[in-house]
């Protein structure tokens, strides 16, 4: 599918489900079509009036979540202005033109009606630029799946780089702006984004031990032994003896060459000029950016005899106030106090899985405690600017993924790549695999819920492991899933809580640092609210993500999902640990007439992009995809 017909879908689905300028009250259905142009089988032509004429398009069904979707582009523009029709039998004609996507946002939003318009269509230009990029290099690779006897797999060792170059050809499902870097060029998402055929080398600064902080891992002050081989790191030593600066009390952190060349000269210049901080002369390691462009992934080098350690990866930042790259209307810093909130949630989470022997068999987490960041002083501790000085190496289980396995974030699931997808994983009926990947994503997450906990379950933060046996004949070269899915949990600084639910299941409280008087969404009085960040993000973003992709590749009715959903659900909900949790999550997720949704593009167009590294979100509401009159309809 065209990158223009990628974003116009989402475009049009997100503005009439959030009903951006009253999308949805105008919709009309059935109306006058395109002349020239026909309905399909369970096509019906909408009409959505403008200023100076209506768009025009090809709905089809909505789903249990919303009445009417985007069929298939194009979008036509109609004005109101009727010409000819001057002698007799003549019939008046109107002008019929096709939109890209940011035209149609323009057409249905005034300048003065919402004030980030304009911001918003140039990310979705961008948007449309910027897929055609990841899907052209994405072409052009030379690997596309796992594969059976060993030829390529989707693994941790080189970074779970297919699976997060599949997640990238989608991103965050359902987002308008998705695929768009603001503040990157298309040669800049080339040269640094996750097509990036060879690995790319980090440039590195010296920096006062004393103007650091760490993580809990005590090798958060060595964090280049963790990423280079020995020769390389001999390299850096030299770096830093020609930069005139002693190791005992300068730390050498890694740096993303883009915030090298563009962030570091302008906006620490006061730092380097009082050496606190000193660029260095290298360009060291090997490393391949991953789907959030902000983390790389290590590559041990062939020539090398002393390689940097398998499966890791180093989080950097990206911006900062004067040039700024954002993904999904966020910043991406990388602020160290939202690094030692991660560290206290890693130790919670580590409480539970020690607790809880079932919980542990299905659940592993990434080890995140080896982090430095920038901290002058106390009175930065919760600002932004540190953010843009900061790196974390992230440690994947070695005892989960292994060569016998298939690894990726789920959110390559919900890629529109189920060609490749199907065979690799030996998916013969879709249906049956999205129940056994759905039934083990909802017991992993109501044994965290019934314990007041839920980290962020959207599919780039969950890591799905497929234990797999090779069953390989002359017909057949597939490494077929041989038990249910583990999952292996990323970014802990999001781990959301319920204290009174804690409380009751005798749940350690991970004691965050969070910025008095601010808008934060870490520690929730009310369990509902928790349970709402597991039906919108992990329900209607990760698992209903993989149930579309699925849809549209089978030509299935997404509605066949969405039960199969619902009976995970139940049974999910018969095992949880306490009978006020098992009530409770019968009364929201079962019962309630309507589900609490996440918007996404009203907040942009409202707000604008994020100052923080949050991204802009509001909650509406949806019909309840899991009631019967919506699911069986």
């Amino acid at each position: 599918m065209a990158a223009a017909d990628l974003v116009l879908r989402d475009l049009l689905d997100t503005l009439l489900s959030e009903n951006v300028a009253g999308a949805a009250d105008a919709l009309d259905v059935d109306g006058p079509g395109v002349p020239g142009a026909a309905c399909g089988e369970a096509e019906r032509w909408c009409r959505v009036p403008v200023p100076g004429g209506a768009l025009v398009f090809r709905c089809r069904d909505g789903g249990p979540l919303q009445e009417w979707r985007l069929s298939r582009a194009p979008v036509w523009f109609v004005d109101n202005v009727e010409r000819g029709g001057a002698g007799p039998g003549d019939q008046a004609e109107r002008t019929w033109r096709e939109l890209v996507p940011h035209q149609v946002l323009d057409r249905l939003v005034g300048p003065a009606d919402l004030p980030w318009r304009n911001a918003v269509a140039a990310d979705l230009r961008a948007a449309v630029e910027h897929t055609d990029v990841t899907h052209s290099g994405w072409s052009a690779l030379a690997e596309h799946a796992p594969r059976a006897g060993g030829v390529t797999r989707v693994r941790l060792t080189g970074g779970l780089l297919t699976g997060e170059r599949l997640a990238a050809t989608r991103n965050r499902p359902f987002h308008p702006t998705a695929r768009a870097v603001s503040g990157w060029s298309t040669a800049e998402l080339a040269t640094y984004g996750p097509m990036r055929p060879e690995p790319l080398g980090l440039r590195w600064v010296a920096v006062r031990r004393d103007r650091l902080r760490h993580g809990e891992d005590t090798t958060s002050d060595a964090i280049a032994t963790l990423l280079l081989g020995q020769s390389e790191q001999d390299l850096l030593s030299d770096a830093m003896r020609a930069s005139g600066v002693d190791a005992a009390a300068y730390q050498p952190i890694p740096m993303h060459p883009w915030q090298f060349e563009r962030v570091l000269p302008v906006e620490w210049a006061d730092e380097i000029a009082d050496r606190d901080v000193v660029p260095l002369d290298c360009v060291l390691g090997r490393f391949h950016p991953t789907a959030s462009l902000r983390t790389l992934a290590t590559v041990a080098d062939p020539a090398s005899v002393t390689a940097p350690e398998p499966a890791v990866h180093v989080k950097l930042p990206l911006g900062g106030s004067t040039a700024s790259v954002a993904t999904l209307g966020a910043a991406r810093l990388l602020p160290p106090r939202y690094l030692d909130n991660g560290d206290k949630a890693q130790r919670t989470l580590r409480w539970l899985l020690r607790t809880d022997p079932a919980l542990a068999s299905r659940v592993a987490l990434c080890d995140e405690r080896t982090w430095c960041g920038w901290h002058a002083n106390a009175a930065d501790e919760f600002a932004d600017r540190p953010g843009q000085l900061a790196a974390q190496v992230r440690r994947y289980p070695g005892d989960v993924v292994v060569d016998d396995t298939i690894a990726m974030p789920m959110a390559a699931l919900a890629a529109h790549e189920w060609c490749q997808l199907a065979p690799a994983l030996g998916v013969e009926d879709p249906v049956a695999f999205f129940r056994d990947l759905a039934a083990a994503f909802c017991a992993m997450t109501f044994a965290f819920l019934g314990n007041g906990v839920l980290p962020e379950l959207h599919g780039q933060n969950v890591v799905v492991v497929f234990p797999t046996s090779d069953n390989a004949t002359a017909e057949s070269t597939r490494r077929r899933p041989t038990s249910a899915p583990r999952f292996v949990l990323r970014d802990h600084d999001t781990v959301r809580l319920c204290p009174r639910w804690m409380a009751a299941a005798g749940t350690p409280d991970p004691g965050y640092r969070i910025k008095p008087g601010a808008p934060q969404s870490l520690c929730l009085d009310q369990p509902e609210t928790l349970i709402g960040y597991a039906q919108s993000l992990g329900f209607q973003v990760n698992l209903y993500g993989i149930a579309d992709a699925l849809a549209r590749h089978y030509e299935l009715d997404e509605r066949v999902f969405w039960r199969v959903l619902t009976d995970v659900i139940v049974a999910g909900i018969d095992a949880a640990v306490r009978d006020d949790a098992r009530d409770t999550l019968r009364a929201v997720l079962l019962d309630a007439p309507e589900w609490p949704s996440r918007q996404v593009l009203g907040p942009l167009l409202r707000a604008g992009r994020s100052n923080g590294v949050s991204m802009p979100a509001a909650t509406g509401r949806v019909p309840n995809p899991l009631s019967p009159t919506v699911v069986r309809r």
